[in-house]
């Protein structure tokens, strides 16, 4: 069985020194279907303002399955 390939990165940079994401999903398991819903937090510590012209959000999710089969 092949596995699921990583989507590709986004032009960006998960790490800035000035700005904070914080994702909080509002349940950690969600049906195959159905909407995914959360909230975004973005801190910015910027002396002069921060130019944020664009934010973009990448989800990436696996199906599968809780249960595992113990012999």
């Amino acid at each position: 069985m092949a596995t699921p390939e990583l989507p590709e990165p986004m032009n960006s940079s998960p790490h800035h020194s000035k700005v904070k994401i914080t994702t909080t999903l509002s349940d950690p398991t969600f049906v195959a279907g159905n909407f995914v819903s959360g909230k975004l937090d973005m801190e910015c510590r910027a002396d002069r303002g921060l130019g944020i012209g664009i934010l973009m959000v990448e989800l990436f999710a696996i199906q599968g399955s809780l249960v595992q089969n113990v012999c």
